[in-house]
């Protein structure tokens, strides 16, 4: 399939996907990135769509990197604590049960991994402690096998799937019922009307960590892009970034539709299956050591401590959507700014854990 032609696919599913998550009560739930990987999935798993490379470059290269930025760019660090500390507790010790889950998994599966466990650990730190954004960014700074990289994202989102249905079904016996005041979304996951100021914003970011990485080459670039975008996100006039995340989130999902074109959902039962044990111990030791040792010793609420854990395994939308199915509204902006935590902490923690753990 010719480049024009297969970006023209991923940006056409990418916004369906987009239609979807916007005017159905599944897509709503389940948020974007999920149903444009879904959209990509069926398309190649069913349709039998593979991608060019050119394009794929294209679409993991500069498009990401820009909403990479963007998304950073809206962690105001001076508002991040009086919103999120509700949930700051549960949401660290969804991050050391995730590393703890990681370094268990590469200990018991190393004969199965090999020498790719240590980049496996390293995406999966960053992917189960802040999100999406930052296991792309550690499989941009690692540079996994385009098979691995594949099988690992394939992995990461049936897993995740897994665990935000058995949340919400958990959060729903919590004794609280779904608000039906937010049946079309929170206020706060709606699109900006400030895109082109936020654009000038990421485009400015993204130029100064190019610039920086000309005079420091042996820096990983992610690093520079993430530490310029959360060094310029605490500069005056924040009401000019207002647009960034709900643009980045919005530049990131053709990503995932490429990920989802190029995910071979067979391959995670074949040569796929020792990754996709891997990414669903990480969970399960998670699970095990969040709600059932640390929830029950610190009396912690039941629908919080779920909330944080979606905030570290899927990040800020995702947990946002998982508070509007189970009918919590109060715990929106407190899950969006805690997920924003993830963000910073995700990148960071994956690759320390990829260079601490040999290949």
């Amino acid at each position: 399939m010719p480049m024009l032609w297969s970006l023209l696919l991923v940006f056409l599913l990418t916004a369906l996907g987009w239609l979807l998550s916007r005017r159905t009560p599944w897509g709503r739930q389940v948020g974007m990135t999920m149903v444009v990987l879904l959209l990509g999935l069926l398309a190649s798993n069913l349709g039998g769509v593979q991608l060019q490379a050119d394009a794929a470059s294209w679409v993991n290269g500069p498009l990401t990197s820009l909403a990479i930025g963007l998304l950073l760019l809206a962690v105001d660090l001076r508002r991040l604590w009086p919103q999120a500390r509700q949930l700051l507790g549960p949401f660290l010790m969804a991050a050391l049960s995730t590393v703890l889950g990681v370094l268990l998994g590469a200990w018991l599966l190393h004969p199965l991994l090999g020498d790719d466990r240590s980049v496996l650990a390293g995406m999966y730190t960053a992917t189960f402690t802040g999100g999406s954004l930052n296991f792309v960014s550690v499989a941009r700074a690692l540079n996994p096998t385009e098979t691995l990289l594949t099988l690992a994202t394939a992995a990461d989102y049936v897993v995740f799937a897994v665990w935000f249905a058995v949340s919400t079904w958990l959060g729903l016996r919590a004794d609280t019922p779904v608000d039906a005041a937010w049946a079309d979304g929170p206020p706060s996951d709606q699109p900006e009307r400030s895109w082109w100021l936020a654009g000038i914003w990421g485009f400015a970011v993204l130029i100064l960590a190019q610039a920086l990485s000309a005079v420091l080459p042996s820096v990983p670039s992610i690093l520079l892009l993430t530490t310029v975008a959360l060094l310029v996100a605490q500069l005056p006039a924040p009401a000019s970034r207002r647009g960034c995340y709900g643009l980045g989130l919005l530049l990131i999902q053709p990503f995932f539709t490429m990920m989802g074109l190029s995910s071979p959902v067979a391959g995670l039962l074949g040569e796929g299956l020792p990754v996709l044990l891997y990414a669903a111990l990480v969970v399960l030791v998670q699970a095990l050591l969040l709600l059932v040792l640390f929830r029950r010793w610190l009396r912690w609420p039941l629908a919080e401590t779920l909330v944080a854990s979606q905030a570290s395994i899927g990040g800020p939308s995702t947990a946002l959507a998982l508070a509007t199915a189970i009918g919590r509204a109060e715990l929106a902006v407190p899950s969006v700014a805690i997920g924003l935590l993830g963000y910073l902490l995700g990148t960071y923690l994956g690759l320390g854990v990829a260079w601490f753990l040999p290949g």
